[in-house]
């Protein structure tokens, strides 16, 4: 799929800078035209969903800041403001607006001209239409869960939990009677993101396996991480993250944890054997200083680099020798000078594929889930399949702090340990006073429930819709 998107004229018209900005509120003529009369036919369909991917690529969302926002607000990586962007890291957010709003919305505009198009009318295998929608309701729901992670409540202090304030789940493209949606509650945010991954898991087909497109296995884990990351909300649905992982585990049989030999590979492997849910990229995606391997190691803009401290809290010291995600293997390494990751997106012609979700994640989530639920026996099982396949020692007892550690070593780098500090209820963990910039205005890094867990929501975006109410603190 590399760079091969059709870009018929509607997604030309959809890849303008759509967000909740006051061009949106007023469609054109020529927009509306497009949106009603552009789709004959199940390829027309599959083109504009294909506008989605290519936007979730870009440097805005997947592609980097999405996840360097994420990586370095954690205990693992620092801005080493080689550029002057510190991504976000040191918490002391501008009230203007950090995050991915305008773009993530933009992929939900597209998905929802996807699933609004009259399939019955259009020319061509039903098969096919239908899965293009299923595609569509995944992303969608995979978008919606992304701007929950970076805006929602629901870990702010005295912000109410499930009732806290997410986002507004937009389901209609353009809908002249709700132009400006107010914000949803937390709770039905998750609601809205299960039933959009149901949707999308009964009409996609099961051979359709790509994890360059949204698939049913994808669907299935994306449903894992949405409803382990919402049990520490409601401890209810850990038990659908076990489920949803271990379905995947047990029927999605194309695809399959990587052995320590493939590991290194897997990184530039288009639609290797883990990979659950990818974005194609090539080298005209994100070139030079706006791919991900620029930032993580680059010589002109590295602005990330991974932490030393002082003890045995630093991911420099979480490793055994052994194991292929330490230095030994080439994973972590020196780059100019500096601490870095190397093995992640590791190609500097910025044509790797930005991994999403993999098979990996499932084992661990499965083990959580099952140690929540009180079998420690099956949680220690899933929870030594990871280090058994990276060279490291197994671990003798399954506990919630074992977990965290492995997803530590497992995902770094990946955007996901920010996502777990959150929803584990943990401080803001202090590695290195000297290049951290994590500061909550105390001059220490946030304390759990803080309201700068959450970004705010920009100035223009509220102007925009007077209906978008700010985040609490800001």
């Amino acid at each position: 799929m590399k760079n091969l998107f059709t870009k018929i004229l509607i997604v030309s018209s959809l890849l303008l800078a759509y967000s909740c900005g006051n061009d949106d509120l007023e469609p054109t003529l020529a927009m509306n035209k497009s949106s009603e009369t552009g789709i004959q036919n199940a390829a027309d369909l599959e083109s504009v969903l294909n506008g989605a991917y290519d936007r979730m690529s870009t440097s805005s969302y997947y592609g980097r800041n999405f996840i360097i926002n994420n990586v370095s607000r954690s205990d693992n990586f620092y801005p080493a403001s080689t550029s002057g962007r510190n991504y976000a890291a040191d918490m002391d957010h501008n009230p203007n607006g950090y995050g991915q709003w305008g773009t993530i919305y933009g992929v939900i505009a597209i998905c929802n001209i996807v699933i609004q198009a009259d399939h019955a009318s259009l020319e061509g295998s039903q098969a096919a239409i239908s899965q293009t929608v299923g595609e569509a309701y995944g992303l969608r729901a995979l978008a919606h869960f992304d701007l929950l992670f970076q805006y929602g409540q629901h870990f702010v202090t005295g912000q109410g939990g499930s009732s806290a304030l997410g986002v507004p789940y937009v389901k209609t493209y353009r809908d002249p009677a709700n132009l400006t949606p107010a914000r949803d509650t937390v709770e039905s945010n998750v609601g809205d993101i299960v039933s959009d991954l149901q949707a999308a898991i009964s009409m996609m087909n099961s051979s359709a396996v790509n994890a360059e497109y949204m698939n049913i296995g994808a669907a299935y884990a994306i449903l894992a991480r949405a409803a382990l990351y919402y049990g520490s909300v409601d401890s209810s649905y850990y038990s659908a993250a076990g489920s949803a992982a271990k379905w995947v585990l047990d029927n999605w049989g194309a695809k399959a944890a990587v052995s320590p030999a493939g590991y290194m590979a897997s990184w530039y492997t288009d639609n290797a054997i883990n990979s659950l849910f990818e974005l194609a990229a090539s080298g005209t995606d994100n070139p030079g200083i706006n791919g991900l391997a620029n930032t993580f190691r680059g010589p002109t803009y590295g602005d990330v680099r991974i932490l030393e401290g002082d003890g045995a809290d630093d991911l420099n010291d979480i490793y055994e020798a052994s194991d292929i995600r330490f230095k030994t293997s080439g994973m972590i390494g020196i780059a100019q000078g500096q601490l870095s990751l190397l093995g992640k997106w590791p190609s500097m012609t910025f044509d790797d594929n930005n991994k999403v979700i993999r098979i990996e994640e499932m084992h661990l989530i499965y083990a959580e889930a099952s140690l929540r639920g009180g079998d420690a026996s099956t949680a220690l099982t899933y929870l030594n399949a990871v280090p058994a396949i990276r060279g490291a020692s197994g671990y003798t007892e399954a506990t919630i702090e074992n977990i965290m550690l492995e997803r530590r070593k497992e995902f770094f780098g990946e955007g996901l340990r920010f996502y777990d500090l959150a929803r584990g209820g943990y401080d803001m963990p202090l590695v290195d006073a000297f290049q951290q910039s994590y500061d909550d205005l105390t001059g220490q890094p946030p304390s759990s429930g803080s309201y700068r867990f959450a970004f705010p929501i920009s100035q223009s975006e509220r102007n925009a819709n007077p209906n978008i109410v700010q985040n609490y603190g800001y």
